[in-house]
């Protein structure tokens, strides 16, 4: 669950709105052949950094109660560098073998799912609407576009407490909690049209989960199946958990639980452009799709994953493309450096310095 951007922030993206599509235009032959793919466990390497002794305290900092105020509780980093564990520590009592819940980091598995379901032709294409049935009214224009891209116009409020309206929690834990996606779709517009305007929303991501579900039922294909064959065993995230509601349905918004290693195989899948030791799992040209900002998101969303601006980087590599979830739960993706960084924590306010701690983090690797 991604925070809510301020009116001051909105403003600013809005007069440094660029089109940055060829930020991201890396090519996956310019990693040099380090073609190295983490077999039952990831290779591991020297710490190659620039000054051991800062490091060393920043580490310790970063993993401290002295950080609490800006960082919260940092659980977990992994940094994955040319295919092999370059940095790895946890905050006791967690450790590599711990399953830390994702949150919203679970939406970017819904966009790959959904890569691979149009791969293999089982949706006709990202325009494909009609989408519900139930949907008689110009709900029957929202297309999957729409919804792996937060531009469905339902009217759907992304709230985090209980001061006011909150969707989502009525969604995760009330009404709504035994069939997530079912909730989220009986809502109404609230533009005329579909794909007017981005509102993120965990209901839409459910939705789009429902109908991969449907899809496959439709085949006669298992959901937890088509999960287990096309992407569990393809990149060996056995230590991942995939929660489904009583309908069957993945709750692809909010709910993957997996140690550190199995988010950086999931990172390391995008990385490598959607290739697994010579197989391609989801589609080169999807991978490519997903590092171009969708209309309307402020150049900052496609296809469940989030991408950096360049006015607000954060200190981070310009072609970094990232999963992330509420508490500060990060898988960065940077394919510039070759590199995979995983971040789970416990960081539940406003304005942290995570991404900016991380950036720090990753500027002492050689």
């Amino acid at each position: 669950m991604h925070k809510q951007l301020n009116i001051t922030y909105l403003l600013a993206l809005i007069l440094f709105l660029v089109n940055f599509s060829s930020v991201n235009s890396y090519d996956l032959d310019q990693v040099n052949d380090k073609n190295i793919w983490p077999q039952k466990e990831w290779l591991k390497s020297d710490l190659d950094i620039k000054d051991v002794t800062d490091f060393e305290k920043f580490v310790n900092f970063t993993f401290s109660e002295n950080s609490f105020k800006t960082l919260g509780r940092t659980n977990a980093v992994l940094v994955i560098k040319d295919g092999r564990i370059a940095f790895e520590k946890y905050n006791d009592p967690i450790n590599e073998d711990t399953k830390l819940v994702s949150y919203s980091m679970a939406k970017s598995y819904i966009g790959l799912l959904t890569g691979i379901m149009l791969d293999r032709k089982y949706f006709q294409d990202i325009q494909q609407d009609n989408l519900l049935p139930e949907w008689q009214d110009n709900r029957k224009n929202i297309s999957i576009n729409h919804l792996l891209n937060m531009q469905s116009g339902l009217d759907f409020v992304e709230q985090y407490n209980v001061d006011g309206r909150s969707d989502t929690l009525e969604m995760l834990f009330g009404e709504g909690r035994y069939d997530q996606a079912l909730f989220a779709s009986t809502f109404k517009l609230k533009t005329p049209f579909p794909g007017m305007e981005y509102n993120y929303s965990t209901g839409e991501t459910n939705i789009l989960s429902m109908l991969i579900k449907n899809n496959l039922e439709d085949r006669g294909i298992s959901y937890y199946d088509f999960i287990n064959e096309n992407l569990i065993k393809k990149i060996g995230i056995y230590n991942t958990i995939f929660e489904f509601d009583e309908s069957g349905t993945f709750i692809g918004g909010s709910s993957v639980f997996a140690n550190a290693r199995d988010y950086a195989r999931f990172g390391y899948l995008v990385l490598r452009e959607g290739e697994w030791d010579g197989e391609q799992i989801v589609s080169r040209d999807w991978i490519k799709k997903i590092k171009v900002p969708a209309k309307n998101t402020y150049g900052m969303y496609s296809n469940q994953f989030w991408l950096l601006h360049p006015a607000f980087t954060r200190g981070l590599p310009k072609d970094t493309i990232y999963c992330a979830g509420y508490g500060g739960q990060y898988i960065l993706v940077i394919p510039s450096r070759n590199m995979v960084v995983v971040r789970l924590g416990e960081t539940y306010f406003e304005n942290d310095k995570v991404l900016e701690n991380l950036s720090e983090m990753i500027n002492f690797f050689n």
